[in-house]
């Protein structure tokens, strides 16, 4: 059975599955270079079909995630909000709408916005420009069969092979699938997800028993996602974007400047059992915020929300362990990405195991699509016995061989670089051991939002020096955000704690480090608290990777290398090698001496060894 899995809202991707295994997994931000663009995939299925050799005619299911979408989503305000139009949302739209009980014309406030590029949906005067608050709850079903028509136009199949999945059944559905095979049969798991929201819903829990799928309905919404998306909005972040930013920012706050603003998060907001609770007078997320935090400054406010947030999970998470006896937990939605919060969890004695799936947000609901729509077709137990979802994230598109030859034929390649083969990564591993940075583009693209080696940007771990160049040249993050390391699993008790042994493939996991792990990971921690979220890498999951890095550590006496994402700011990691000409190389203000591409590094010219 071959199921292609689609999401169409905001950071789209699609997948195929055949028979249960993962064939290939892709994000459409890659190929149409907008970073976490929404609507349909075109560009994601079009890969797919040129990956598989599989065509339309050989799908049996379109698997679609999330039931109802507004309108604002198919317009791709998600990718394409300003810090300025998230305010107004806000403060305009909401503030009417909640306090004055008047109705904004949301059209009408954003008259001058437009998508940015063309969408995957035709949606001009189609599709009502809207929130979930203002849309009927027909309009929304109208939305539906808009997807499912266009859909089925494109992919000139019957409209009875799509199906529509709930928003957290696919998160759980990726979250489970992951690790499914390594999750021992006979222990109970909780599959757990919690995010911003969608269908009407903001978290779930479902038990695992002996291959028995059981799920437990939601009685209340966790706003644990949205308040954190709302301070960083009050913190001149863009709340779709940089929430990330927040959880980097707040291990600088002191306990005498935090503790004020989480006493406000904890009074508003509370868990009990498995439900929650907001007090009365909280009406949003966002000017009931304002106006409590005015007097508090910025790193208080980040230190604060961030320890509400791990101090109400730690008590969700504690309360479903007691009622379930279990200790073992699957955690997927957007609020699994912070790693902060997750390093809390492991650390408590009501969690043994806690698997986080790599891009535990919207961008893998595609794949929980499919993985929902085969458990519909063949029930939970045996769709657990078939599924095959490879233990690495490297499940996107290959490098484009044609895309390789043009960018060696570039006249900018041709002019300013060397090439030299390097298949063992002997001269590669030379100059990352000299300091020098390099980027690194080889095989499947990984899924996800991290760089797992394939689509990196690479460099000596302990040479703080490099993560400055790294952001005054290319990436131009903020001072206090963490660079991240790819280390031999061999080195792991070395370098960091994890006495659990929890899986840390994916650096969806936050870990203390060693004295040793702070002498040889220095620039790829967190500077103020020491804190690593790793990627272990092995020969099984990633063999070339494993040499380059094992090779690094012959010359240096260091297995890891700190390894960051290959773009600039604000857009995808490079898809293609002709994207890097394009993005990287071109740029004025970007310094490239070293480019590895397949099997080849570029060296510039005029570099002096």
């Amino acid at each position: 059975m071959i199921i292609l899995g689609i999401n169409d809202t905001h950071d789209a991707s699609a997948c195929l599955i055949e028979n249960g295994k993962l064939l290939i997994a892709v994000q459409e931000e890659r190929f149409r270079r907008v970073k976490q663009i929404g609507s349909f995939p075109k560009e994601s299925i079009k890969n797919i079909f040129k990956y598989t050799g599989y065509s339309s005619k050989d799908i049996d299911k379109v698997a679609v995630a999330t039931k109802l979408l507004n309108g604002s989503l198919l317009y791709n305000s998600v990718a394409d909000f300003k810090i300025e139009d998230w305010k107004k949302l806000q403060e305009v739209y909401f503030y009417n709408l909640i306090y004055k009980k008047k109705k904004i014309n949301f059209r009408k406030l954003f008259k001058s916005f437009k998508p940015s590029v063309k969408l995957g949906y035709p949606i001009n005067n189609k599709i009502i420009f809207d929130t979930n608050t203002a849309s009927k709850h027909q309009t929304l079903l109208d939305i539906q069969k808009f997807r499912k028509k266009n859909i089925s136009k494109f992919l000139k199949i019957n409209e009875n092979k799509i199906q529509f999945y709930d928003h957290h059944q696919c998160h759980g559905m990726y979250g489970y699938f992951v690790f499914s095979k390594h999750i021992k049969k006979s222990k109970k798991v909780m599959i757990v997800t919690l995010d911003g929201g969608g269908d009407n819903r903001c978290n779930s829990i479902s038990l695992v028993d002996n291959l028995n799928l059981k799920k437990f309905p939601s009685k209340s919404k966790s706003l644990v996602g949205r308040i954190y998306e709302s301070i960083t909005l009050l913190l001149g972040m863009n709340p779709a974007k940089h929430t990330y930013k927040l959880m980097g920012l707040a291990p600088y706050a002191s306990e005498y400047h935090k503790s004020g603003p989480r006493k406000i998060f904890l009074d508003s907001f509370k868990v009990k059992g498995l439900n929650f609770f907001k007090s009365k007078d909280m009406k949003d997320y966002y000017t009931f915020y304002k106006k409590k935090l005015n007097v508090f400054r910025f790193d208080g406010i980040a230190g604060g929300v961030q320890d509400f947030v791990e101090i109400i999970l730690s008590n969700w998470f504690k309360n479903i362990s007691k009622k379930f006896n279990t200790k073992n937990f699957v955690f997927s939605g957007g609020v699994a990405n912070n790693v902060k919060a997750n390093k809390i969890l492991i650390e408590k004695k009501f969690i043994d195991k806690l698997y986080i799936p790599p891009g535990p947000g919207d961008e893998s609901i595609s794949i929980g699509a499919a993985y929902a729509s085969l458990v519909e077709k063949f029930g939970f137990k045996k769709s657990t016995k078939i599924a095959d979802i490879p233990d690495n994230a490297y499940w996107g598109v290959p490098i484009d061989q044609k895309d390789f030859l043009k960018f060696k034929k570039h006249p900018i390649i041709k002019k300013n670089y060397k090439a030299i083969k390097d298949k063992k990564f002997k001269l590669t591993s030379h100059h990352l051991s000299k300091g020098e940075i390099i980027f690194f583009c080889k095989g499947r693209m990984e899924f996800g939002q991290r760089a797992l080696g394939h689509r990196s940007i690479l460099c000596d771990p302990s040479n703080v020096q490099s993560v400055y160049r790294i952001n005054s040249a290319i990436k131009k993050r903020d001072f206090w955000m963490p660079f991240t390391p790819s280390i031999l699993a061999n080195y792991k008790n070395r370098y960091f704690k994890n006495p659990k042994k929890n899986n840390c493939n994916f650096m969806t996991m936050s870990f203390d480090t060693t004295d040793l792990g702070r002498k040889h990971l220095k620039a790829a921690i967190h500077p103020y608290d020491n804190t690593v979220r790793p990627q272990l890498v092995t020969k099984k999951t990633c063999k070339d990777y494993f040499t380059l890095i094992n090779e690094f550590k012959k010359r240096t006496g260091i297995g890891a290398l700190l390894n960051t994402s290959l773009n600039v700011h604000d857009k995808p990691i490079i898809c293609q090698p002709t994207d890097l000409i394009k993005e990287l190389i071109v740029n004025k203000n970007t310094s490239a001496n070293f480019i590895y591409v397949e099997d080849t590094l570029f060296v510039k010219k005029r570099y002096r060894y």
